[in-house]
């Protein structure tokens, strides 16, 4: 499914409309704290599952990042998820707190909202407590993740979700701007059946290139629900190969 002009333009306008408020808040101090992103991907995986019937979407977000450790930010995505609504984008409003134990060792609480607009009556709104922890041991550096909603989306009840991953740069021959990076985790849901399927695991594998302000990022993402289980019978859940570009603006 191609983007159109119409939807780029609409979701350009929920990325940079609220952020207006938080931009004025921030105008007086250092624009530098501030970085952008926008990505083009073949495919919107969230954990493990297509949330572009396995097409294409346009993304974007902008982020502050405060010296304390605070900061905030928003990104939205392209969806589509075929329903009678035609909700047309996710929309990530986080805020959070990053802090070290060491040079080595870092970890980060996050509040998230998740707004899905013009998707009334459907209700996928829902609020998310994230929280990492990651430690470089300079060959290699491995992250853990914890999430928790006390009402995940679609009024499916407490959710909790575990993931782990491994981040290796790959390094030989002199060469400094590709690595490899994997994840495996597990997702639980109160209410399975309103959700539409079971828990489940998912995982990705995968190498990210990168030049200047450039990323190019190719994986294999799946889940182990099976083609019955996935919402009525979909293929939402299967794997499949994820190219993604993205182009990052530091604000420094």
């Amino acid at each position: 499914m191609a983007v159109s002009k119409a939807l780029a333009a609409s979701l350009l306008f929920y990325i940079v409309a609220p952020f207006a408020a938080l931009a004025d808040e921030v105008a007086e101090q250092s624009w530098l704290a501030l970085t952008a992103n926008a990505t083009l991907t073949s495919d919107y995986r969230f954990r493990g599952q297509s949330q572009t019937d396995r097409d294409a979407a346009v993304q974007g977000g902008v982020d502050y990042a405060d010296p304390s450790g605070l900061f905030a930010g928003i990104w939205a995505s392209s969806i589509d998820f075929n329903d009678p609504q035609k909700s047309p984008a996710e929309v990530d409003f986080i805020a959070g707190y990053s802090f070290s134990f060491a040079d080595e060792t870092s970890a980060t609480g996050t509040l998230a909202y998740y707004w899905y607009p013009d998707s009334a009556p459907a209700h996928y709104d829902y609020f998310e407590v994230l929280g990492n922890v990651a430690h470089d041991f300079s060959d290699f550096s491995l992250t853990g993740d914890a999430t928790w909603s006390p009402d995940y989306s679609g009024r499916t009840g407490t959710a909790i979700g575990l993931s782990a991953g491994l981040q290796v740069p790959l390094t030989f021959g002199g060469i400094d701007w590709l690595s490899a990076s994997a994840q495996f985790g597990h997702q639980w849901i109160e209410d399975n059946a309103a959700y539409g399927t079971p828990d489940w695991y998912f995982y990705d594998f995968g190498a990210t290139a990168t030049w200047e302000i450039f990323a190019l990022d190719l994986r294999y993402t799946a889940t182990d629900t099976s083609h019955a289980d996935c919402f009525g019978g979909t293929d939402l859940c299967e794997g499949g190969v994820v190219l993604s570009l993205t182009a990052s603006l530091p604000g420094a």
